[in-house]
């Protein structure tokens, strides 16, 4: 681009072609431009490190946004959005944690969905994500607007409670003989084998079992089921959990995500969280199976 007289196509101020130069203009519009929703700050102070000091490496990462971002559709900012959610519980970031909170509600997501993806990032995050939420946006739900626009979910993602459940006794409990033929049949149908982690928890804690398990199935009502797996794959990712990733891949498979969808999940955790060593586990057990996909 700046070989020729072409004007630049700028893409939010930037103009992303040419990496190696970078004019105070372009950092002035972009950095207008990100103010222009009037959200958390960190995106403000965080580009301004990479315009001052960096352009080069800023510009080359905010291609991430035609990839994983804003700039590639309103679909992947939702995913990229629910899964941060996630891991921003994880990590106790609570300026992250409010910042998806408006992306999501900006994409369409009612303070109900987004509550949803919290409770069942609490079966990770525990009782301290919960505090990161409230401290992040606890004072501002009472009064959260509903969302100005439909949900931008991906084509063929809906709701389905029904999908999560095994056919526990919650009558009583303890884990009884019928529950654990359920729960294996459940995994036995869905992902094709029972998984070495409930098998464990089955025989030295039962209860446990049941009592987690009835947790996970009540987690998502109003938002679409793809999103557990689409979850799970973002926190094995950053665990590295080579068995919990598989799990997840196969879940998803099973409720229809596309291998397109798992490679994006786990690349866009490489960009954002791991680099590329994040990328060991899934090249392990999910390559033959994205492979193979169809």
């Amino acid at each position: 681009m700046s070989t020729t007289d072409a004007t630049p196509t700028l893409k939010e101020g930037l103009d992303l072609d040419n990496v190696f130069e970078t004019t105070p203009e372009e950092v002035a519009t972009n950095l207008a431009h990100i103010w222009g929703p009037r959200g958390p700050l960190y995106e403000m102070y965080a580009m301004s490190l990479y315009m001052d000091y960096a352009p080069d490496f800023g510009k080359l990462s905010r291609w991430a946004g035609e990839v994983f971002g804003r700039l590639s559709g309103a679909e992947n900012v939702v995913l990229a959005s629910s899964q941060n959610i996630l891991t921003y519980m994880m990590t106790g970031w609570e300026t992250g944690i409010r910042n998806e909170f408006y992306v999501l509600w900006r994409n369409g997501l009612s303070k109900e969905d987004v509550l949803e993806l919290v409770m069942f990032s609490q079966m990770y995050a525990g009782m301290r994500g919960l505090g990161h939420v409230y401290h992040a946006v606890g004072d501002l739900l009472p009064s959260w607007a509903p969302p100005p626009r439909e949900p931008a979910y991906p084509a063929g993602w809906a709701a389905d409670p029904d999908a999560f459940k095994c056919g526990l006794d919650l009558s009583t409990r303890e884990l009884t003989d019928e529950d654990t033929a359920n729960l294996t049949a459940w995994y036995e149908t869905t992902i094709g084998y029972l998984p070495d982690s409930i098998k464990f928890a089955i025989k030295y804690n039962p209860r446990f079992v049941k009592l987690n398990r009835a947790r996970w199935e009540v987690t998502l009502k109003r938002v679409p089921k793809q999103m557990a797996p689409y979850l799970m794959l973002r926190q094995n990712m950053m665990t590295g959990s080579e068995e919990g990733l598989r799990e997840a891949a196969l879940l998803g498979k099973a409720w229809g995500l596309s291998a397109d969808t798992v490679q994006r999940a786990v690349t866009n955790t490489a960009m954002y969280f791991t680099n590329f060593e994040g990328l060991y586990a899934p090249s392990k057990v999910l390559d033959e199976l994205l492979e193979n996909w169809d």
